[in-house]
């Protein structure tokens, strides 16, 4: 096989526009812009024309088009490109070309709008070779004839005094020129007529890219493709990774993802979007010794917190409704340079621990597609567990942080309640209701929690911070207890296996002691068994579920319809909190901090983060029941304002079979503290961290 590259000739434009719209078939801006067959084939004769002129103008043109002919195949073009020469001044599209009738012409404007937007944004009224069309046949793609058209303007550039060169790509093509030495600095977005094949908007991207000649980027550097941990990306930071190369390998990831589980993402950052904040660390922190712990750190959101000028929906669009202004804790995140990626699919109102309640789609674990993602915060732990971002901002009402990252493989941390601002995250139950985080380690959540921790007193459940003494730090011991035996008896047989292992290992570390199981399991009852469920009702507007109960998922409705069915009284609702009080000071007395002159101790309780791992099919046949199962040792956390991590504890082998081998599934436990010992359970977390993450393994 040898490939010929040569300038057009006249007698090629034909088989130059057939190429074109025979590579471009699958591009959904192509089918947007031309969407009826008689449309398509005035395209081609369009493109005919526009090459035929260029042709024949030569050079004189500012513009330039290339054929690859392959030698095995009778000489025949398998690939072609157009190149804009520093001198030209027209854009991406001749002036004069006559568009066929039926176009949609509106598509058509608002691309090159964008296109030359992006443009100026990246090199302005600079001199550059700009690559406006490369394709390759799709029989022949794979075969580096678009290599070769992108090379000639390359070596040109280079040999005429290093002149840039600008380009966009698709992301899914970006990798071809990120290897050819091309840095990803913007983008542009349009929003095209739905599909059918998504249950979101149709979102079409591109990503802006440029190569220049003065550091002549190395290419090995620049492409980025390792963990989103937050302490190793900014160790690549430092050797030399830019956030641009971090963010088009992100959304590379994305893409290649959404095949899997198109309905990750509620609403996606326009890449464009994203770059530009790249571009601008830089410039707002400009000494690399001097960066803010989440430099260039991607991170999604659930969809109940408040991002400006993204709708916020809790899962709900008939509820909906477009921020002004942000969520603290999302503000926090930005100012401390973290980049934010986008908005993630989640359960109903936040009102179960499933993932099976979104009218975006049913997502599953990263593990199993039988198997359920785990709620509230499902679309968050997929984006962490799939390593699409670094961490994800959620929420924990009964469990909705640690059980997704239980069933994904991931931490998830709950503080204690009010030590992280609530104000601008849609309430589920507003006196249960916890922002937390998923990560990817002990170590991320610490630094996602030192940076998110803070006295709001917009939010009225606000807690002051406790004070740290001054003096220098002390030795932390810990010891443990777990729930009796009856109480674990609603484990299936790997969780006990896997759960009694890990007692094992914890053991040599901290001491187990018998602990009084009845406060957390009477808590427990607590949270759903009682009045406090009535809580529920108050995220709604006044009249609206009678109204609208039909515009809801139908668990969902059944949740409310059952809630409302209970008939409540404040008298009800008092017996209730005076037995909460009573839990809470009970275990206060449990779960302590002992301190001394030299050692402290914690008492901590370590539970299965839950009893099993159920089939979304499963889920199908008793959604409230296995809910409420789900919950039998997460809900108490939430009604004792304790403070948990839910850690990984390696994985099991289950009997279902996937692409010829029996699939594994995670667990994991949650350690848990008194409210207000946030570092030190995460200190302890740290210790024991490793030791956990190997349970299982064979």
């Amino acid at each position: 096989m040898v490939l010929q590259l040569s300038v057009a000739t006249e007698a090629d434009v034909e088989c130059i526009a057939s190429i074109h719209l025979a590579a471009f078939d699958s591009n959904p801006l192509l089918h947007a812009q031309f969407p009826t067959p008689s449309s398509l084939k005035g395209l081609h004769t369009s493109l005919s024309q526009d090459a035929l002129s260029t042709i024949r103008k030569g050079e004189s043109s500012g513009k330039i088009v290339l054929v690859v002919r392959e030698t095995a195949a009778d000489d025949r073009i398998i690939g072609f490109a157009k190149w804009d020469l520093p001198q030209t001044s027209e854009g991406i599209f001749h002036s004069d070309i006559t568009w066929p009738e039926g176009c949609r012409q509106e598509y058509l404007d608002e691309y090159i709008e964008k296109a030359e937007s992006a443009k100026n944004r990246v090199i302005g009224d600079n001199p550059c070779y700009r690559l406006t069309f490369v394709a390759t046949h799709p029989r022949f793609q794979g075969r580096g004839a678009g290599t070769l058209l992108t090379e000639w303007g390359l070596e040109r550039a280079r040999q005429e005094g290093n002149i840039p060169v600008y380009l966009e790509s698709t992301i899914a093509a970006s990798s071809l020129y990120r290897r050819l030495g091309f840095v990803a600095l913007d983008g542009l977005s349009m929003t095209l007529p739905e599909d059918g094949s998504t249950s979101g908007p149709n979102i079409y991207e591109e990503v802006c890219m440029l190569k220049t000649w003065e550091d002549d980027y190395n290419t090995d550097i620049g492409h980025w493709d390792s963990t989103l941990s937050i302490s190793s990306l900014l160790q690549d930071y430092e050797a030399g990774i830019k956030p641009q190369d971090v963010v088009q390998a992100i959304f590379e990831r994305i893409e290649a993802y959404n095949q899997v589980q198109p309905s990750v993402w509620i609403y996606l950052q326009p890449i464009g979007e994203v770059m530009r904040a790249a571009n601008e660390l830089p410039i707002r922190w400009p000494n690399p010794k001097i960066r803010p712990a989440l430099y260039g750190v991607p991170f999604s959101v659930k969809d109940s917190i408040d991002v400006p000028g993204v709708p916020t929906a809790t899962g709900c669009p008939p509820l909906a409704s477009t921020p002004a202004t942000s969520a603290p804790v999302y503000q926090r995140c930005i100012d401390a340079g973290a980049l934010f990626i986008g908005k993630t699919n989640m359960e109903q109102l936040a009102t179960g621990m499933t993932g099976c309640r979104s009218p975006f789609g049913t997502l599953h674990s990263t593990f199993s597609k039988r198997h359920i993602v785990g709620g509230s915060s499902s679309g968050s732990a997929v984006t962490v567990s799939q390593g699409l971002v670094s961490f994800s901002l959620g929420s924990d009402t009964a469990g909705s942080i640690r059980v997704p990252a239980m069933f994904n493989g991931i931490y998830g941390f709950k503080p204690t309640k009010g030590t992280v601002s609530a104000r601008g995250v849609s309430p589920a139950c507003l006196h249960q209701d916890c922002v937390s985080f998923l990560t990817c380690n002990v170590e991320d959540a610490e630094t996602v929690w030192e940076v998110c921790k803070g006295f709001d007193k917009g939010d009225f459940f606000a807690k002051l911070p406790r004070p740290i003494p001054v003096s220098a730090p002390r030795k932390l011991s810990f010891r443990f207890g777990i729930p009796p035996a009856v109480a674990l008896e609603i484990c299936s047989p790997p969780f006990k296996k896997q759960f009694a292992e890990v007692v094992e290992m914890i053991k040599r570390y901290g001491t187990l002691a018998d602990m009084d199981w009845r406060p957390f399991a009477a808590a427990n009852e607590l949270l759903y068994s009682s009045s406090f469920v009535m809580e529920r009702l108050t995220i709604l507007p006044d009249g609206w579920f009678a109204q609208n109960k039909q515009l809801l998922h139908p668990v969902t409705r059944q949740v409310f319809e059952s809630v409302l069915a209970r008939n409540s009284s404040a008298v009800d609702l008092f017996k209730d909190l005076h037995k909460q009080a009573e839990y809470k000071r009970a275990v206060e007395g449990i779960l302590t901090l002992e301190e001394d002159s030299e050692t402290d101790e914690i008492t901590l309780m370590v539970v299965p983060t839950t009893p099993f791992h159920p089939t979304i099919e499963e889920v199908g046949k008793d959604p409230i029941g296995i809910n409420g199962r789900l919950g039998s040792f997460a809900h108490f956390a939430n009604v004792l304002d304790l403070v948990g991590i839910a850690m990984p504890c390696g994985t099991y082998e289950t009997d279902e079979v996937a692409e010829g081998q029996k699939t594994r599934l995670p667990f994991g436990v949650t350690v848990l503290a008194g409210a207000g010992l946030d570092g030190e359970l995460l200190k302890i977390a740290k210790v024991i961290e490793e030791s956990l993450q190997n349970i299982g393994q064979e």
